[in-house]
């Protein structure tokens, strides 16, 4: 340990360049994953924000939640089960102050409805909670929305985040105010699990089946045509970052071969000096590790509500631990470089 902070703080300008690499490389995945991740709740927060696990839908419309419609078999489908949670869905357009905005309206149900992170959940037919990127047009609390070529219009009590589906903005209203949208029509029933085995009986009911959530998110087109490159980027990065890495410390281990040498010939075990070079290495990665982290949560605070971007903690604490582990796996080339050296061979410069 007093070895190799000693040798960090005698080359410490090259230490420094490694640890600036290693901090761009470390920020990029990051930055990277958070924009994956921010994509990823544009298309499903609406539906991770329900908490359930299936729902019964149309038949023949992609799996998509804005083009089912069950209204005509709801009757139907109350006789197989009592414990669902019937979903509305309405696509209009809002008159903003600087363009038309696309909402997906919904109803209420305060058992699968998400909380308000401000003000409070609408309780008349004219109220509506928006999604918390709208303050990005300027709306508050209070403020009224109007739908586009009507005379209906809507008073905002609060805002909630996380409530978008296919990069649209979700509005909650009463079942009240789903009556005065024109479009309004029961998309889907809302389910915690396949209650008493249900879905073989709710498959039967003609043009409607039961669908599990995960089916649900996979058919938005968006999600998986997003997902998947960003996914393939952020493994490619690591690949990149592992072969980078080895480099640096595979030609630092080469630089001091002749410093080895002489701590072989002097008694120093190899044990001790490989590890000199992994607390080099742990200290190294951590610092850059810890640098990207900050500025990512510096970011994330003057970052326009308007950007995907979102930071998951468990996210974050996997990717550290894997850039941890990508820089051990990245410095066991230099490891073999040390046992191999042979002091003779170092001292003479060969």
């Amino acid at each position: 340990m007093k070895l190799a902070l000693k040798e960090l703080k005698f080359y410490k300008f090259k230490y420094v360049l490694v640890t600036l690499i290693l901090f761009l490389l470390a920020f990029l995945v990051l930055f990277i994953s958070a924009l994956a991740q921010g994509l990823a709740k544009e298309n499903i927060s609406g539906i991770e924000a329900w908490n359930q696990e299936q729902f019964i839908i149309s038949e023949g419309v992609d799996d998509s939640l804005t083009q089912s419609d069950i209204s005509e078999q709801m009757d139907q489908i109350e006789e197989v089960t009592i414990e669902g949670h019937n979903i509305e869905f309405s696509r209009n357009t809002i008159d903003a102050t600087n363009s038309n905005i696309d909402i997906v309206f919904t109803n209420t149900d305060e058992n699968i409805a998400p909380v308000a992170d401000e003000g409070r959940f609408p309780e008349t037919s004219d109220e509506i909670l928006l999604n918390y990127k709208l303050t990005g047009e300027g709306y508050e609390v209070g403020d009224t929305v109007k739908i586009k070529d009507s005379d209906t219009t809507f008073e905002i009590t609060g805002f909630t985040e996380d409530i978008m589906y296919s990069h649209t903005s979700m509005a909650y209203v009463t079942d009240g105010g789903m009556d005065r949208l024109d479009s309004s029509s029961i998309a889907a029933v809302a389910l915690p699990e396949d209650t008493n085995g249900i879905s073989e009986e709710i498959n039967n009911i003609e043009d409607v089946k039961m669908v599990s959530n995960d089916v649900i998110k996979n058919a938005i087109p968006s999600y998986q045509a997003e997902q998947q490159p960003l996914n393939l980027m952020i493994v490619f990065l690591f690949i990149i970052s592992a072969i980078v890495l080895s480099a640096f410390f595979y030609v630092i281990t080469i630089q001091k071969s002749s410093q080895l040498g002489i701590l072989k010939a002097i008694g120093t075990k190899n044990g001790e000096l490989v590890k000199t070079i992994l607390v080099q290495v742990i200290l190294i990665t951590l610092v850059g590790v810890v640098l990207s982290i900050g500025i990512m949560f510096t970011l994330n605070t003057v970052i326009p509500v308007s950007m995907p971007f979102y930071l998951n903690t468990s996210l974050m604490m996997t990717v550290s631990g894997l850039f941890l582990a990508v820089a051990f796996l990245g410095a066991i080339l230099s490891l073999v470089r040390i046992v191999k050296i042979d002091p003779l061979d170092a001292i003479g410069g060969e």
